[in-house]
């Protein structure tokens, strides 16, 4: 399957499906733990909804001026990087539990995604410019989603694995480890 299309197929690829499963890690627990009374902060449904909603708004507006700042100044594999390492730190730092670091915390996961999300799309589409490989871009991003659906996939299990080994103990509190996770899996993209 990789061997008809570029070399920077599988980097992407792998990039974007850690991403994927970092988000989804994260997404997946992040109202319930913001309802949490013991390890959360006792939000209401209305307020952990307003908070969720103005999260994932923010999410996918980002992407526009990210891919703007790309374009115009900084570069997709620049861009991709600095998104990619905020939203990992980001992820990490949603493991304090403190109000103003959830909010510096979702902040810098929303101008991360900014970042990364629009570039690494467009730098995908920049691999397939040349002759040789032009006539398999819908391919490359068919194999591209495949990536996107498997990170989508693996987080919903890697979170009720981590659920069922750290709820209810007194070890590391669950929601701590799903945050951690989902930033190494971030750091995984990255490396990748």
């Amino acid at each position: 399957m990789w061997k008809k299309h570029p070399k920077a197929l599988p980097f992407l690829f792998f990039s974007e499906m850690w991403e994927r499963f970092g988000y989804y890690l994260m997404i997946g627990i992040f109202t319930l733990y913001l309802k949490d009374v013991k390890a959360g902060y006792s939000m209401t449904e209305a307020e952990s909804a307003d908070l969720y909603g103005t999260f994932i708004a923010l999410v996918f507006l980002t992407p526009f001026i990210g891919g703007l700042l790309a374009d115009r100044y900084l570069g997709y594999r620049r861009s991709i990087i600095m998104g990619g390492l905020m939203m990992g730190l980001g992820y990490c730092l949603m493991s304090v539990h403190n109000l103003a670091m959830l909010y510096i915390s979702m902040t810098m996961v929303i101008v991360g995604n900014g970042f990364f999300k629009p570039n690494i799309s467009t730098l995908l589409g920049n691999v397939y410019t040349t002759p040789q490989y032009v006539h398999q871009k819908d391919d490359g991003y068919n194999i591209f989603y495949m990536g996107i659906n498997i990170g989508a996939m693996i987080a919903p299990v890697v979170t009720q694995i981590l659920a069922q080994r750290y709820f209810g103990t007194s070890d590391m509190p669950a929601y701590k480890v799903v945050f951690i996770t989902a930033g190494l899996g971030m750091v995984i993209s990255l490396f990748w």
